[in-house]
């Protein structure tokens, strides 16, 4: 079990979201999940990532287990540049693929005994961690969610930009369980096609909350519902 949520419930004021509910997800689950609008769908996934504590009840995780979370409203520091908001990692490998690529940018920008050596010593971290796919992995990414801005910095970023550069964050960092917060918002249709595919041949757990439902069926293949404050869980897609 990658990981559980034991009589959760959350309410705030009066209203109540949902009381006492379970669930759980083990290792190469997909489930998507679905409620009415101010039933709590994000409230709960912030509950599971640990940035909303419940009023009661628990959330426990496989030990290790690495989780990344696309907000509906990421948070970066304006100042950052795209490139290092991707960057920001303790990823040794994603660390290392940082440097090759300004090792490489500094280089092109001019030769020198510095940036020769700098270069060669950013290759071979590349090679002793095995980190070429990872690199071309990036790439993919970043050409996919048409992300051709790195050096522009956040602040002057649209909010659709921002999600995007979010999307193409938690992807990159490849975590075991990925809990993803409307993730098809401001990406176009083909941007959408690609993460599905991307989803589903991925070997990775994830919870997904959307409005998409062609996405959802395509993605997902257990589906848990909120209704009337509870939990209902059903195999398959939406449409089954």
């Amino acid at each position: 079990m990658s990981f559980t949520a034991e009589n959760i419930s959350k309410a705030y004021g009066a209203k109540r979201l949902f009381e006492k509910i379970s669930f759980g997800l083990n290792q190469g689950q997909r489930i998507g999940l679905i409620a009415r609008n101010g039933a709590g769908k994000t409230t709960l996934l912030k509950i599971v990532t640990g940035e909303e504590i419940p009023d009661e009840g628990k959330v426990t995780f496989r030990n290790d287990l690495q989780v990344t979370y696309l907000n509906q409203d990421p948070k970066f520091d304006p100042e950052d540049t795209v490139e290092e908001a991707i960057y920001k990692t303790n990823n040794p490998i994603l660390n290392a693929v940082r440097e090759y690529d300004f090792a490489l940018e500094a280089f092109e920008e001019k030769v020198t005994d510095k940036t020769s050596t700098r270069l060669e010593k950013a290759t071979e971290m590349m090679n002793h961690l095995e980190a070429w796919q990872v690199e071309s992995k990036v790439k993919e990414v970043l050409e996919r969610l048409k992300i051709a801005f790195l050096h522009k910095k956040i602040g002057m970023l649209s909010g659709g930009q921002k999600k995007r550069v979010a999307l193409a964050k938690v992807l990159i960092d490849e975590p075991q369980l990925l809990i993803l917060d409307e993730p098809t918002n401001h990406l176009d249709v083909e941007m959408i096609e690609w993460l599905e595919n991307y989803l589903i041949n991925k070997d990775l757990t994830l919870l997904l909350v959307t409005h998409d439902r062609y996405f959802l069926d395509s993605v997902c293949n257990e589906i848990i519902e909120i209704d009337q404050k509870k939990l209902f869980s059903y195999k398959g897609n939406f449409q089954n």
